[in-house]
C-alpha cells in the first residue's frame, strides 16, 4: 500500500475540525524534526489559520482541502530546499 502524505495531512486537519473540546485546536507540521508550519483551527468560525515559519507568512482558509494543499506545499518546498 502506498501511503499518501496528503491523506495524512487531511486526517490531522479533519481531526482538528471534529474535536469539540474547546474553540481552538492546533497542530504543528514538521520535516526532518524541524517545524515547518502550524495550523490553528477556530471552531467558532470554522477557519484554519496556517503560520509558515520560513519565509514567515500567515494565511487563513475556510476550506479543509485548501489548508491541506498549503501544508503539503510548505512541507514539499522545505524538503526540496536542500
Amino acid at each position: 500500500m502506498i501511503h499518501s502524505e496528503l491523506q495524512r495531512i487531511l486526517r490531522r486537519l479533519d481531526a482538528m475540525a471534529e474535536d469539540t473540546h474547546g474553540d481552538l485546536q492546533q497542530r504543528t507540521f514538521s520535516a526532518y524534526g524541524i517545524q515547518v508550519c502550524t495550523v490553528t483551527y477556530r471552531q467558532s468560525t470554522g477557519e484554519f489559520t496556517l503560520e509558515q515559519f520560513q519565509p514567515a507568512a500567515q494565511l487563513t482558509f475556510d476550506s479543509l482541502d485548501l489548508t491541506a494543499i498549503e501544508v503539503y506545499r510548505c512541507l514539499y518546498e522545505f524538503k526540496n530546499s536542500f
